[in-house]
């Protein structure tokens, strides 16, 4: 029994115009080309792939016990990553990395229902969908880049995608630069990138590469979006686009368990709305509350904006002029810095900013002395009382960074 996949473009609703491959149950390729939707050489069943750009992938957190009840409002979820109007949006989940995280694909609402539309009057019919840039296969400890010359995407996890932008000549995407940088920050960078050039594209200069990202890239095999033996684990026909067989008796028995579930949600929508509305209540008089002892300490006619966070600055002007000195202030954050720095000879201090209450001292180790060490030996030692103190590595420069702040709160 053969399968049959067609890739799709932002293009392809308004102009029909679709690649196609018919596999075997082994994967190979039985037959594949170009066509229109307007004379389709394919019909009946098939599998959708969305060419990368079209499907974004962010990793959200959430409980176990909230991820399956979110159903229709994955779309709110993913506003704060998506720029457009969350009802613009089409957004498919998938289980995270981990027990308290998940896998938010999102697409254009309108753009995908256009395409279903268009596939079904060329009699096809997508039963399943997903990215094409989940279709690379990934190694362990390896990272996988599709590229065209100028664009493409890396693969960095199962479900972790990154769009890759147009570099200068002979150098890496930005976006690769920043994903190391960040994967190399949480301890999780890659000991290898595989390059793999899109069928008829000069593949990029992978030693160029290697040199300024400072991990092994190598050529992998070309790529074609047909060539992926198996197809990933992340379904898009979530939803109001869920793929529809032609079982009508389960709808008849799925009735009535609809029912019991709309109406539970919409007492526990009541009740959660009521137990919304008591705790606004309840935060609106205090924050009264609050400006009515800003007002008795500040005067009648004192403006009120921020109430906590005005009495807060009141007070520590009036510490000041009292000639007390607060932890947030640059003596008592130096002070603590030079308690950590009592062994000139092993670094020296390049240079050091005070700014909002805070202090950031770059230091250098001296000629022998290891980075990795020494970061290991200000991390062990106990921050002081009222101050948070944090030492990070600069693998850019080779530097550490010191930075001293007050505790919050105090």
């Amino acid at each position: 029994m053969s399968t049959c996949r067609i890739r799709v473009t932002r293009d392809t609703p308004a102009s029909g115009v679709f690649e196609w491959v018919t596999l075997d149950r082994q994967g190979t390729v039985l037959a594949s080309g170009d066509a229109n939707l307007e004379h389709s050489p394919v019909s009946g069943a098939c599998d959708l792939v969305l060419a990368s750009d079209l499907v974004s992938l962010d990793r959200v957190v959430a409980p176990p016990s909230q991820q399956k009840k979110l159903g229709s409002a994955l779309r709110y979820l993913a506003e704060d990553f998506a720029l457009a109007d969350p009802e613009r949006l089409h957004v498919a989940s998938a289980p995270g990395p981990d027990r308290n995280s998940m896998v938010l694909a999102t697409i254009d609402r309108q753009w995908l229902g256009q395409l279903l539309a268009r596939l079904e009057g060329a009699q096809l019919a997508a039963t399943s969908a997903y990215p094409e840039s989940l279709l690379p296969a990934l190694t362990p400890h390896t990272w996988t880049v599709v590229w065209n010359g100028e664009e493409g995407f890396v693969r960095t996890g199962q479900h972790e995608v990154l769009s890759l932008d147009v570099p200068e000549p002979k150098a890496p995407p930005i976006g690769l630069r920043l994903a190391l940088d960040n994967a190399r920050a949480a301890g999780a960078g890659p000991q290898a990138i595989v390059v793999r050039s899109v069928m008829q594209s000069a593949p990029p200069d992978v030693d160029a590469w290697s040199a300024a990202l400072g991990v092994p890239v190598e050529r992998g095999p070309a790529w074609h979006w047909a060539s992926a033996q198996r197809r990933p684990d992340f379904e898009l026909l979530q939803g109001e686009f869920a793929a529809r067989g032609g079982a009508g008796s389960w709808l008849q028995r799925l009735r009535r368990p609809a029912l019991m579930a709309a109406v539970f949600f919409a007492l526990n929508s009541a009740a959660i709305a009521l137990d919304w509305g008591a705790k606004v209540r309840e935060r609106n008089a205090l924050m009264e509350e609050m400006r009515a002892v800003y007002r008795e300490s500040f005067g009648a006619g004192a403006v009120v904006v921020d109430a906590p966070l005005q009495m807060r600055r009141a007070l520590a002007d009036l510490r000041k002029q009292a000639g007390r000195v607060g932890p947030g202030d640059f003596l008592p954050l130096l002070s603590a810095a030079a308690e950590r720095l009592q062994d000139p000879a092993r670094y020296r201090v390049e240079s050091m900013s005070y700014e909002n209450a805070a202090l950031t001292v770059t230091l250098r180790p001296a000629a022998g002395q290891q980075t990795a060490a020494l970061l290991e030996e200000l991390r062990a030692k106990t921050p002081p009382p009222a101050i948070d103190v944090r030492a990070e590595a600069a693998p850019a420069s080779g530097a550490i960074v010191l930075m001293l702040r007050p505790r919050p709160g105090t």
